[in-house]
């Protein structure tokens, strides 16, 4: 037979769980909505873009002459 201390100990363990959990999970949805999206921090990774191979003038005018 189970004791009925054991069980009142796991229940209120559980409970204190559970609401530990849903505290957290508040106090996280509500930091972000009170800070928002905010701005892209300087720096950052973004690696530059490869350069587009720029046209050669004298090709240019190969091209026109032809």
């Amino acid at each position: 037979m189970i004791d009925v201390h054991i069980l009142t100990g796991v229940l209120l363990a559980l409970a204190l769980l559970i609401g530990g959990t849903v505290v957290l999970s508040a106090v996280m949805l509500l930091a972000a909505r009170v800070n928002g999206p905010g701005r892209a921090p300087h720096g950052g990774i973004r690696r530059d873009l490869p350069q587009q191979p720029q046209p050669d003038p004298e090709d240019a005018r190969e091209l026109v002459l032809i």
